[in-house]
């Protein structure tokens, strides 16, 4: 059976991926991602888009107003906007 991964799981993916210097103001956590595109469509400055494997991709970080709505519409849970960037 496959592990099941938790929220708090994956926010503690994304906190380590931040500690290694990834600096995204939006993480997709891929393995919840249905492809629904709901995020993309919701974005109001485009910062996201599908990619090759169907799943969104940050396309445009420096765009990002971090308002959060990518994360609001996510019927899966699978996009996180992350509290603060990198300085």
């Amino acid at each position: 059976m496959a592990k099941t991964t938790t929220v708090e799981e994956a926010r503690q993916t994304i906190e380590q991926d931040f500690k290694k210097g990834y600096d995204l103001p939006v993480y997709v956590y891929k393995p919840w991602c249905k492809s629904c595109e709901i995020c993309v469509t919701f974005c109001p400055k485009q910062v996201l888009e599908m990619s090759g494997d169907r799943k969104p991709a940050v396309a445009r970080p420096q765009d990002c107003i971090m308002c959060g709505q990518c994360q609001l519409r996510c019927p899966d849970l699978a996009i996180f906007v992350c509290q603060e960037r990198k300085k």
